[in-house]
C-alpha cells in the first residue's frame, strides 16, 4: 500500500513538473500589405505572363533540382501558389462580377476590391517583377523582364 502511495506521489510530482500552462495566444498579425512593385532594370524589355503557380519567388532556387526531398517541397510550394490564384482569386473575381455586373476596371480597383477586401496574400515575386491586373481579360498578370 505504501508502495502504491509513493508511486502515485512520484507520478503526480513528475507530471506536475512536465505539464506547463499553454503560452498566451499570439496577437493577430496585421492585415496583409499590398505588394509593392520592385524596380526593374531601366529600359529592360518587359513581358506579361498569367499569374499562376510557379511565378512566386519562393521555390525559384529549386527549379533545376530533383530528388526525394526536393520534389515534395516543390509540389507543396506550387500547391500553395495554386491555392491563391485558383481557389481564392478566381472565385473572388466571379463573386465580384456577380454582385457588380462587371469585373474590376483597373488594377487599383482589383487590388482594393479583390485582394485587400478578401484578405488574399499574393505570393512574393522575384525582384523586378510586379502584379498587374488586366481588365480586358480579367486576369491577374505578372510583369517581368523578358526571358
Amino acid at each position: 500500500m505504501r508502495y502504491q502511495a509513493f508511486t502515485s506521489v512520484l507520478l503526480v510530482t513528475l507530471l506536475a513538473g512536465c505539464i506547463q500552462a499553454p503560452p498566451p495566444p499570439a496577437p493577430s498579425p496585421a492585415p496583409p500589405a499590398t505588394p509593392t512593385p520592385q524596380a526593374a532594370a531601366p529600359n529592360a524589355p518587359m513581358e506579361r505572363v498569367v499569374a499562376e503557380a510557379g511565378v512566386g519567388k519562393k521555390g525559384q532556387s529549386l527549379k533545376n533540382d530533383t530528388g526525394m526531398v526536393v520534389e515534395p517541397v516543390k509540389q507543396l510550394i506550387r500547391f500553395e501558389q495554386k491555392a491563391v490564384f485558383d481557389l481564392q482569386i478566381k472565385p473572388a473575381l466571379e463573386l465580384y462580377k456577380g454582385s457588380t455586373g462587371s469585373y474590376p476596371k483597373t488594377h487599383e480597383e482589383f487590388m482594393a476590391n479583390i485582394i485587400t477586401a478578401n484578405g488574399i496574400k499574393l505570393p512574393e515575386l522575384p525582384a523586378g517583377q510586379q502584379y498587374v491586373f488586366d481588365p480586358e481579360t480579367a486576369q491577374l498578370m505578372v510583369e517581368r523582364p523578358q526571358q
